[in-house]
């Protein structure tokens, strides 16, 4: 279960995608994790930042999804299913789990 909090968690009414992704995780994906509110949750992330989430649950049930420091409210369809991309509904993709590292010097 532990594993699983440091890549999804569902606290408080809402749904937060990578809270606390290991540095030694830099690119992954899972499959079927379950989120409070009757929520499954899909997520792919590569270079520390999160690539794409699929949400799928009841029909038109809502949540507020958080990624970093920006929340959106995102409704399902009719097909009970919602696919994001990074920077989806206020979710910036600037806002990753893993700081980049600097780039090297160009200096001579």
């Amino acid at each position: 279960a532990g594993i699983a909090e440091m890549l999804l968690q569902s606290h408080a009414g809402e749904i937060e995608l990578l809270p606390a992704l290991p540095s030694a995780w830099p690119a992954g994906t899972l499959r079927g994790l379950r989120a409070r509110g009757g929520f499954t949750v899909d997520l792919a992330w590569a270079d520390g930042c999160l690539t794409t989430a699929t949400l799928r649950g009841p029909a038109g049930a809502s949540t507020p999804v958080r990624l970093g420091d920006h929340v959106a409210t995102l409704t399902l369809p009719a097909s009970g299913y919602l696919t994001l991309g990074p920077d989806v509904a206020g979710l910036r993709s600037n806002q990753c789990s893993l700081a980049r590292p600097d780039p090297p010097n160009q200096s001579e």
